[in-house]
């Protein structure tokens, strides 16, 4: 698959990405901007992440930028930055979640995230990039934008200074080792804050740095558990997203996480404001989203199209399957430590536990994505195969093709990153769920039976989970 992917650049170490290229994507990136324009540049810890970071300033000052360099720290301080710098735009060497044999490049020209063809408009930008640029070679300047980000987060939440609660922190060895657990401390002087996977780790300790894993948060399940803690937060490596575990050890899923952020806003504030979620969640979240009097905007999943939406309509909460969430507040942005202070804010304030904000949300009959190999020249056929044989239902196509059902719908898109078709699918109950599987696996014959096994895995690895 390409490194160019529909929100950023991702690749394999030395095999796919050298700093012959990020030199090149700086140098591509900066000729987008007029001379002298700022740029912030940032890193995560990746061991292979110093040099890609050097390569991209130097790319970015051969083309007359004035960059910016704010060095290795988590993504959202690099997007604070930029707010603050009122920069032109901002790039971050990073490959998030993914292991550390992985880096990549995410990035912002003016408001707004990439887009597919950007992408693959910097590709080709950079496969021609000369050596000249025609602009005179700029020099970067550094700066510690952290007591910044620190003062800024205790001002917006001084109203909770006096909150008592202990959390436990996972930062997984990524961005916020070191750092969470200070800058938290700073911004909730009275809460107990302690931590596992806390040590920095280019290699995150042999890890995968992804927080939407539950065999990851096992060890901050029970960390909370043993020490009666009130909130367990994991983050992903490069910081942006949150998992979260209740204070009876629980991890929560994704739709109770985002359910539970709901609950956070004032019911006023919801008042003509739209809420935008990832059409892989759950309905029982819209719902009850609108409920709380909030406009539903779905979107496609992939954070540059979450960030995009909630900064076109100006919505006031958004949220992804992989930990991401969303705010007005941060111009459409997302940043793991604000929704933790946002989270121990509101459980202090309210006086309620996480556990009873859990099993106040409503139950859940989904599948996680069901995965099938699937070449790429074979995918579309499908996608037509399946829109004819329920051509009697609704069906929308925002990204691959939804199907809603009498009480559920089923979700069958394409993998951005590799040669696969993932399935979803929702119902009302277990059983519901195991005829609607059933039923769509018969208008797929070459491939419902590979379906069915792959349905089955799932649901008994459900069962054995430690949730």
């Amino acid at each position: 698959m390409s490194i160019y992917q529909s929100c950023g650049i991702r690749g394999r170490d030395r095999s796919e990405l050298t700093p012959e290229l990020y030199d090149r994507w700086g140098c591509a990136l900066g000729m987008q901007l007029p001379p002298h324009a700022k740029f912030a540049v940032g890193g995560d810890l990746r061991s292979s992440t110093p040099a890609y970071h050097a390569a991209l300033i130097e790319g970015l000052c051969r083309a007359g930028l004035d960059v910016v360099n704010l060095g290795i720290l988590p993504t959202p301080m690099v997007y604070h930055a930029k707010q603050r710098l009122r920069a032109d735009g901002c790039a971050i060497v990073t490959a998030s979640h993914h292991p550390a044999g992985m880096n990549g490049l995410q990035w912002m020209v003016g408001d707004r995230p990439p887009t597919l063809s950007d992408v693959e408009a910097l590709g080709r930008a950079a496969e021609e990039s000369a050596s000249e640029t025609g602009r005179s070679p700029a020099a970067a300047r550094q700066l510690d934008i952290s007591f910044d980000y620190v003062a800024d987060l205790q001002e917006t939440w001084v109203d909770a200074l006096g909150s008592h609660l202990h959390v436990v922190l996972d930062p997984l060895h990524g961005g916020w080792s070191g750092k969470a657990r200070r800058y938290l401390h700073a911004i909730f002087p009275q809460c107990l804050f302690s931590a596992i996977h806390e040590q920095s780790d280019g290699n995150f300790a042999g890890l995968t740095p992804d927080c939407t894993r539950l065999q990851i948060l096992e060890e901050l399940s029970e960390a909370v558990y043993h020490e009666r803690a009130d909130l367990g937060v994991a983050f992903d490596g490069d910081g942006d997203c949150v998992a979260l575990v209740d204070d009876q050890g629980v991890v929560l899923t994704p739709e109770e996480s985002a359910c539970i952020l709901l609950e956070t806003f004032p019911t006023a504030e919801w008042q003509g404001r739209a809420f935008v979620y990832d059409q892989k969640f759950s309905n029982r979240l819209p719902e009850r989203a609108k409920q709380h009097g909030a406009e539903l905007l779905v979107e496609r999943s992939g954070y540059a199209f979450l960030r995009t939406r909630m900064r076109e309509s100006g919505s006031l909460f958004g949220a992804d399957l992989s930990g991401h969430y969303f705010y007005q507040a941060l111009q459409g942005g997302d940043d793991g430590l604000y929704t933790a202070c946002r989270l121990i804010a509101f459980l202090a304030q309210s006086g309620l536990k996480m556990s009873e904000l859990r099993r106040g949300c409503p139950p859940v009959f989904i599948t996680p994505d069901l995965c099938l190999a699937v070449p790429s020249e074979a995918q579309p056929a499908i996608l037509e195969q399946l829109q004819t044989a329920w051509e009697s239902f609704p069906q929308r196509r925002l990204d691959g093709l939804r199907i809603d059902t009498p009480g559920g719908w089923m979700l069958v898109h394409p993998s951005a990153a590799d040669a696969e078709i993932r399935f979803r699918f929702e119902s009302l109950g277990w059983s519901a769920l195991d005829d609607l599987v059933d039923c769509f696996c018969r208008t797929l014959p070459d491939l419902g039976e590979q379906l069915r096994q792959a349905y089955s895995a799932a649901m008994t690895a459900a069962e054995t989970s430690p949730r």
